[in-house]
């Protein structure tokens, strides 16, 4: 029997993740001009009682040890905009999980603690994810329905534009994050770890582009969102954290230069 398929719209799942994920900028000054560059993604999580970004272990690596960074957050209008900032002088060293060098074979995951003086503000605007629960649901072999579907989820540097402002001396700039459908294509199992290979799934929305390079997603999320029928019609009762994105295939980057301007 084959199973049935439902369509689900996406502006309601993507917002539900936006409340967990971050993006990190560079901050740079030249004379009085102040830039941000994107610097990757995470996901604001809870181990037991500590607060903190899960991320790849290379973007945490490449974040100043000292100084600000600036944290990219989801915004819906441009009133909402403002310049979010954590002082890397108060943050505690990294728990790093990596491989030898940076490579497609991984691991490449970090846990990076959130100082007191940024939690005030990141939980009055944002949530954070319990891996705790995720850990005891994982080891109860709980899973909420048969039926799901996955989404990737993180910022996409390519996409960031300079807008003009209305206030004099101040610069504005918008980050893109992208939510797109996505699905397992293999897993590989090695002896220390298991990797989860991902590839887009955007057959059913066409109008949706994809960017050309993925740089800036590394430390995002893939999330599950579990589904039920009810009344005939499609509804998510739950949503998982399932993978950290590190690694783009190059192989993909080479077909994308062949044809830049292809939709």
């Amino acid at each position: 029997m084959s199973e049935k398929m439902f369509k689900i719209g996406t502006e309601a799942l993507s917002k539900d993740v936006s409340y967990f994920a971050i993006g990190f900028a560079h901050l740079t000054r030249t004379g009085n001009v102040e830039d941000a560059v994107s610097a990757g993604s995470g996901t604001l999580v809870t181990i037991d009682s500590l607060h903190g970004v899960l991320t790849a272990a290379h973007v945490a690596d490449a974040l100043p040890k000292q100084g600000n960074v600036g944290i990219i957050l989801s915004a819906e209008s441009p009133a909402q905009h403002q310049k979010h900032v954590v002082n890397m002088d108060h943050v505690e060293p990294p728990v790093l999980f990596k491989g030898d060098q940076f490579g497609a074979l991984g691991p490449d995951l970090a846990f990076l603690r959130l100082p007191d003086d940024a939690l005030g503000w990141l939980k009055a605007k944002n949530s954070f994810y319990s891996l705790s629960k995720r850990r005891d649901d994982v080891l109860a072999r709980k899973v909420p329905a048969k039926s799901h579907t996955d989404a990737i989820v993180g910022i996409i540097h390519e996409l960031t534009e300079d807008v003009q402002s209305q206030q004099r001396d101040v610069r504005r700039k918008n980050f893109f994050a992208i939510f797109c459908p996505a699905r397992p294509s293999a897993v590989r199992y090695l002896d220390t770890h298991d990797l989860l290979y991902m590839q887009l799934a955007n057959e059913d929305e066409p109008a949706f582009k994809i960017p050309n390079s993925f740089e800036g997603t590394s430390g995002g999320s893939i999330w599950r969102f579990y589904v039920v029928e009810k009344d005939g019609k499609p509804e998510v009762i739950d949503q998982r954290l399932i993978a950290v994105p590190f690694y783009q295939s190059f192989a993909a980057d080479r077909v994308r230069e062949r044809w830049p301007n292809a939709e």
